[in-house]
Order: structure tokens, then sequence, then C-alpha cells
């Protein structure tokens, strides 16, 4: 993950997102290559590897909770790994929300 600029942890971005707080900071995928996380069709290997990192890092449910406010998504569509699943994965997870919701 990465700041914003210089915006405090908890400012509103533009897009009316939240920026991620300090739990980013704790984030393992700080420290690997940011290429893992947004593999394209085909890369198998390397969206396993991503999610492997994700299952022990200590701020996945953070991360899972960012990326279902909206933060995964670019143009609309639900993009990369986060929080140890796929962009498929968390489609699943909001439409199960829908439905406790209603």
């Amino acid at each position: 993950m990465t700041r914003y600029g210089s915006a405090p942890h908890g400012a509103i971005a533009a897009a009316g997102l939240t920026i991620p707080g300090q739990w980013a900071e704790q984030a393992l995928c700080t420290q690997a290559d940011p290429d893992a996380w947004f593999p394209t069709k085909g890369q198998h290997a390397l969206a396993k590897t991503a999610t492997r990192i994700c299952q022990a890092c200590p701020v996945r449910v953070q991360c899972l909770e960012y990326a279902l406010s909206g933060a995964d998504t670019w143009g609309g569509i639900a993009t990369g790994i986060w929080g140890g699943t796929t962009p498929a994965e968390r489609d699943q997870l909001r439409q199960q929300q829908k439905a406790v919701a209603a």
C-alpha cells in the first residue's frame, strides 16, 4: 500500500473513498512485488503467491473491508488481490452482503 501524498490517515479521497489508515503500513504487501497483487489473465502462480502472503498478513481483515468499500475498483471494475481475495470472490461477498441487508 502506498500513502496518498500528505493526506492524513482516514481523510476522504477525491473519489469519495477513505484513504487507508495506519493499518496499511503494517500490510505484508508493502514488502513484496506490487505486480503480484495485480496479475494479468493467466498469471495464476503470481496470484497464488499474493493470496498466500495475504493469508499471513496481520491486517488482512482491514484490507478486505477497505476493498469491499469500493477501493478495489478501477473504472467500475473490481481489480487485484485484496485481503487475500480475487475480484470474483469479492463480488460474491458483496452479493452476500446485499442479501443479508435485504
